[in-house]
């Protein structure tokens, strides 16, 4: 082993010599490329397969969801003004206003006008030759038309033609007769009433605005209290563009009702503020913003589950801060303020220590930019107070006697200039009319209309200011009025002991005051009068005379809408139901008969009540509750169907 090294070293060695004269042989040439083969002739082409069978039909697809329906087609309108003589006529005429109403609220609005035509007054031929070519002038006239015209909510026709003299007519003499009119158009009004929410389905009642006075609209919505038959009575609106209902606040959540606004509402900006109660705070104040649809406790004034009662007596905004009564075991019912900018809330005064002044319980108002309120001091008795939130100062503005029930404003109370008129029982003429002067703090009697120590009780059950004059009624059934340019007194009308008194509620259309009146118990008359301001005249328009079970111990609703009158009223063949009244032509009716004598699941009882809980007339439409007999108490409208026709 120790030689394999050398043996292989020689071995190497003897192969060096070989390594330089081994070499490659030279390559051989390429063959030639033989020659391409004939092309093969096509095989003849297989049979066709057979058909394969059909496949069962597939199953059809669900149809496609419904589109949206369409808008409602929109009314035509037309408004007309004066023209003044000058550029447009030379003579004046009057401005034709053409469009379509597109928000639907039966107005011609200037966003509206999509065409303007003026038609002028011809020239009076008694001043200017037939020759002159007033021949060729448009003329134009009109016609109002009424409920006998067959437009129940009123309207109108509009003549047009040349001063021409055609058919018989006299040519040139300014005036539009018979035989000139060409073309006319008429435009005509009429109400149309349906149910618009059935908030508790079923025969069930939504009862909409009932327990309290929370009627709101803002921003195109109406809030309102309602009960659903589920979250009890809560805050609710209905979407007058959207035609929709939907519950807002559940403030006493589950079964419950926290009633809201039962006492207090008023609104700030864009928060409606109200009154509402729960088992955990009792019924404190409360807010709803419109905008972010929130809404929370304001303030826990009466604390442990007590009720602070806010708004009882008085609920005001003044300035930037809202102003309401409010009871507290400390203070009794005060006078309390909550200012929304930094969510304070604090009792203003405590003017009745120990006890309750109750302020704003009788008369409350802004003058001046000073809040004034009826409030009862220490001496028991109800005066005039004042609070100026400029200073936060609060005093006693005046007294009006020692009786306890003196009571400023119970009654009625107007401001007229500097001056408030109110009744007040002095102690000494009895409960009369009287006035104070803001401005120079005086107070006088204006008149005694049952001297002596006797009560003339003015306004007691109806009471209205017209301009400067104010109308109401008396403790001797009559009808009077006080002119405070003049300071004079008169008794317009003496009802007979077969005609009823005055009682609340009074409407102005025109030159016409509309007021109610009934009789003693047992209620049995019921009946509707006007009186006119310019001839002085005082009539009855309507009867209506019911069995003593009926229900038209008053007329509860009073509204107005485009000049024409809407009220309740019961009668035996109908029970009640929403009447109307067009001062134009006297004409009274019944406008609908929303319960009918055969739906009785709601019970014997044929009366729709229209109204006896919300009563909302917005932007020429009517909002009410009533009862049809099938759905018990609901919200309902009342809106106006325009038609044009052209001849």
């Amino acid at each position: 082993m120790k030689n394999s090294p050398a043996i292989f070293a020689i071995f190497l060695f003897m192969l060096l010599p070989l390594s330089g004269c081994v070499s490659d042989g030279s390559d051989g040439e390429n063959g030639q490329q033989g020659e391409q083969g004939l092309q093969g002739e096509r095989g003849l082409d297989g049979l066709d397969g057979f058909d394969g069978t059909d496949g069962i039909n597939g199953t059809n697809g669900q149809d496609g969801i419904d589109g949206e329906a369409g808008d409602d087609g929109r009314n035509s309108l037309i408004s007309t003004f004066e023209v003044l003589p000058g550029i447009h006529c030379e003579n004046g005429g009057i401005g034709v206003l053409v469009g379509v109403d597109e928000n639907g609220n039966g107005l011609l609005t200037s966003n509206e006008v999509a065409e303007t035509t003026f038609v002028c007054n011809g020239i009076d031929s008694s001043t200017e030759s037939s020759n002159s070519g007033s021949s060729s002038t448009l003329l134009h006239s009109f016609t109002h038309l009424t409920k006998l015209s067959g437009c129940p909510a009123g309207g109108k026709i509009i003549m047009f033609g040349l001063d021409n003299g055609d058919n018989g007519a006299i040519a040139a003499n300014g005036i539009l007769e018979s035989g000139e009119i060409d073309d006319s158009t008429t435009y005509c009004s009429t109400q149309r009433v349906s149910m618009i929410a059935d908030i508790a389905q079923g025969n069930l009642s939504g009862v909409p605005g009932s327990f309290g006075n929370l009627e709101v609209v803002l921003d195109n919505i109406l809030y309102f209290s309602a009960n659903d038959g589920v979250h009890g009575s809560e805050l609710w609106a209905y979407d007058l563009t959207t035609d929709t209902s939907r519950m807002v606040a559940d403030v006493n959540s589950g079964a419950n009702s926290s009633f809201p606004g039962y006492w207090l509402t008023v609104v700030h900006q864009s928060i409606i503020y109200f009154d509402a109660g729960t088992e955990e705070f009792g019924r404190e104040l409360w807010a709803y913003d419109t905008t972010t649809n929130d809404y929370w406790m304001v303030a826990d004034i009466n604390e442990y589950e007590a009720w602070a009662q806010p708004g009882d007596d008085i609920e005001i905004v003044y300035g930037d801060t809202i102003y309401f009564s409010a009871f507290t075991y400390h203070y009794g019912t005060e006078l309390w303020a909550h200012r929304p900018a930094n969510n304070s809330t604090w009792i203003v005064e405590d003017i009745h220590h120990g006890s309750s002044s109750s302020p704003g319980w009788h008369m409350h108002f802004i003058h001046d930019d000073v809040l004034y309120f009826t409030a009862r001091d220490m001496a028991n008795v109800h005066d005039l107070w004042a609070h100026n939130q400029t200073n936060s100062t609060t005093w006693k503005v005046a007294s009006f006697g020692m009786a306890p029930y003196t009571h400023p404003g119970q009654n009625m109370n107007y401001i007229v200039g500097d001056t408030a008129y109110f009744d007040v029982d002095d102690d000494i003429h009895g409960r009369e009319l009287m006035s104070y002067n803001l401005t120079t703090n005086t107070a006088r009697l204006v008149s005694d209309i049952a001297p002596g120590q006797a009560s003339g009780n003015p306004g007691a059950h109806m009471s209205i200011l017209i301009k400067d004059t104010l109308y109401f009624d008396a403790f001797d059934s009559g009808l009077w009025a006080y002119c405070t340019a003049n300071d004079t007194t008169w008794k317009i009308h003496q009802f007979t002991d077969t005609t009823p008194q005055p009682t609340t509620h009074a409407v102005q259309i025109g030159n016409q005051i509309f007021f109610k009146t009934n009789d003693v118990e047992p209620y049995t008359v019921v009946d509707l009068w006007t009186h006119d301001i310019e001839n002085g005249s005082t009539w009855m328009v309507a009867n209506f005379t019911v069995p003593n079970e009926g229900t038209s111990t008053n007329l509860g609703i009073m509204e107005t809408i485009n000049g024409i009158l809407y009220f309740d009223a019961a009668t035996s063949e109908y029970g009640r139901e929403l009447w109307a009244h067009d001062p134009e032509d006297g004409s009274t009716w019944l406008l609908a008969n929303i319960h009918k004598a055969d739906n009785s699941s709601t019970g014997s009882d044929p009366s729709s009540s229209p109204g006896s809980m919300l009563s909302v007339v917005y932007d020429g439409q009517f909002y009410f509750s009533a009862k049809d007999g099938v759905h018990g108490f609901e919200l309902w409208k009342m809106w106006i169907e325009h038609t044009i026709t052209y001849s």
